[in-house]
């Protein structure tokens, strides 16, 4: 495992940081796959800062690109080394923010993970567990995992979550949309969704759209 995770960030204009975004890239990709959508964001949320890390793990079914864990049924590693690879991806993310909350004097509050396809599912899964509550997670075309777990050590509080989905995504299929609706709700979590219509597995502009207007309610 990686001691620390290599990130590509974006300083706000005016340098002072009041506010943080940290984007979570899917499988098979990287950090700079997603930290361009900073630039949408940037002039609508002053003193926000952006970072994209790479997952720690160089992707097992790509010859690039990273993952934050195996997925068995495509790259054929086991159940047991998926869960640990979870688990140390998840450690090095709590640590990088717990970084740049040390960093710019900031608080979980002012912190937001947005995350894509993998991303989105580690988000939820850090998100949604840790003891301190994030400003927000912005999920686009992922799923909630172990969702068995989350309700044995279900929460007073949670933060806000906002779920994107196209309804056409043929990798992760638009399913675990519904099945994620479902398990929010048992926990009653504040929450919303949006499903892109005629969208495969990316992010468009609608569902862009709602993520900004969701992010500069939670964050400004």
């Amino acid at each position: 495992m990686v001691a620390k995770l290599e990130t590509t960030e974006k300083m706000p204009s005016s340098g002072e940081v009041k506010k943080i975004v940290i984007f979570l890239h899917g499988y098979g990709a990287d950090g700079a796959d997603l930290i361009s959508l900073s630039d949408p964001l940037s002039g609508q949320i002053p003193n926000c800062f952006f970072s994209a890390p790479n997952a720690p793990r160089k992707c097992g079914a790509s010859p690039f690109g990273f993952e934050w864990f195996p997925i068995p049924e495509v790259d054929g590693s086991s159940v047991p080394v998926m869960m640990k690879a979870l688990a140390e991806s998840e450690k090095l993310v709590n640590s990088l923010i717990e970084d740049y909350l040390q960093k710019f004097s900031l608080r979980f509050e002012d912190v937001v993970l947005v995350g894509f396809s993998q991303g989105t599912m580690i988000s939820l899964n850090i998100g949604l567990r840790h003891s301190n509550i994030l400003a927000g997670i912005v999920g686009f075309s992922g799923k909630v995992l172990m969702p068995d777990i989350l309700k044995s050590e279900k929460k007073a509080e949670y933060p806000p979550v906002l779920l994107v989905h196209g309804d056409a995504d043929e990798v992760v299929p638009i399913s675990f949309l519904h099945e994620a609706d479902n398990i929010l709700k048992d926990l009653e979590v504040n929450f919303s969704t949006h499903v892109s219509q005629n969208v495969g597995h990316g992010i468009a502009p609608d569902g862009l759209e709602k993520a900004v207007v969701f992010m500069k309610k939670v964050l400004l």
